[in-house]
């Protein structure tokens, strides 16, 4: 008999440790996560998992640390079954909620974060995150509901009213727009980052003009941030103002220098106004910085073609037709350029497979070229 108890109390204090093992690696984790080390949490609540398989926290807390790291379908994975140990459990379905959103699962984020909010209605941030979901999906009026809903629990909510008067002007609700708009600069005027978002707003809802006055507003309360004049340039191009965008992307070219895209925008820019070296240097730059910007070797072949240098546009159509086989204008631009330089075999084989390739223009070009 006292065998068997001497047995028994083992066994429990087995269970116990092994209980407070996991709780440690657990703990751990949690600091490593607070840390901004989440490959080191991870490893740790893996541990904690390894003793304890039950342990629904250190699923959920796992599944944060990969969240951060962009490794969203093992997140889900973590919260799945994090939810299945613990039905109940809101942040599970919050932050699989987030991770559907990275993925683009609009649906199944509407549907974890309306789990969310039967748990904890008050919960404003779940409110935002469902209406980003539904404007994703275009259901805008859905979106304006759940914006409305986070306004009510936090009316000093900025974005949330730059949001709602995205999804109005998306419903063409002008008036509701711009009251939006200004009741968000009423509750936050003197943070650019608020100017700058509603800029992004009107951006996308193609007032340009009213993206430039947002924009500059930034600009003024915080003139260092390169984003600022990259995106007012994106609204003055848009506008066909190429001189006031060059100088922009240029500006913000001097706060951060090695954005591929900027340059690639200037160069077009440059392109419209006739400065071909210049957008030339500005796609080489581009390139300099993404070895594979294959939109940037396809247009300075373009422009290089213009120049004469066959050599060059060559050169680049190349390196389009290596990283995209059945780009049928590169291989009539190549053409072209072979025939020009003296390669007509060459050519006018570029030639033929542009045309197998759909481009029917370069057939009557090959006639002309290939006699």
């Amino acid at each position: 008999m006292k065998t068997k108890l001497i047995f028994i109390l083992t066994f429990i204090s087995i269970i116990n440790c092994k209980a407070q093992f996991s709780e440690a690696y657990y703990n751990r984790g949690k600091e490593k996560a607070s840390q901004q080390n989440h490959s080191a949490a991870i490893a740790e609540f893996t541990k904690a998992i390894e003793l304890k398989p039950d342990y629904a926290d250190a699923y959920c807390a796992r599944g944060i640390s990969k969240d951060i790291l962009f490794k969203f379908g093992e997140a889900i994975a973590d919260y799945n079954k994090a939810i299945e140990l613990m039905p109940g459990n809101s942040p599970a379905y919050y932050n699989r909620g987030l991770s559907k959103l990275h993925i683009h699962d609009y649906t199944g984020a509407i549907e974890d974060f309306t789990k969310v909010l039967k748990i904890i209605p008050d919960f404003y941030e779940a409110y935002f995150n469902r209406a980003l979901a539904k404007d994703n999906l275009k259901d805008y009026q859905g979106a304006i509901t759940d914006y409305t809903n986070v306004l009510k629990i936090k009316p000093d909510n900025a974005e949330a009213y730059i949001n709602r008067a995205t999804a109005k002007g998306n419903l063409s609700d002008r008036n509701g727009s711009i009251e939006d708009f200004d009741n968000a600069i009423r509750v936050d005027s003197n943070n650019p980052d608020t100017y700058f978002k509603i800029g992004l707003a009107k951006n996308g809802l193609q007032n340009f003009k009213g993206a430039v006055v947002a924009y500059t507003k930034a600009i003024m309360i915080n003139p260092a941030i390169a984003d600022f004049y990259i995106n007012r340039a994106i609204a003055f191009q848009n506008l066909r103002d190429h001189k006031a965008a060059i100088a922009d992307y240029s500006k913000g070219l001097e706060i951060h220098s090695d954005i591929a895209d900027v340059y690639y925008n200037r160069a077009t820019a440059k392109e419209e106004l006739a400065d071909y070296e210049g957008a030339i240097a500005d796609y080489t730059k581009a390139i300099e910085i993404n070895t594979d910007y294959v939109e940037a070797y396809f247009y300075r072949g373009r422009l290089r073609l213009r120049l004469k240098d066959y050599t060059g546009t060559v050169a680049d159509f190349n390196k389009v037709i290596a990283i995209n086989p059945k780009s049928a204008e590169s291989y009539l631009q190549r053409g072209i350029a072979r025939i020009k330089a003296g390669d007509k075999d060459g050519g006018c084989s570029d030639l033929n497979m542009a045309g197998k390739l759909g481009l029917v223009k370069a057939y009557d070009i090959s006639k002309s070229l290939c006699k």
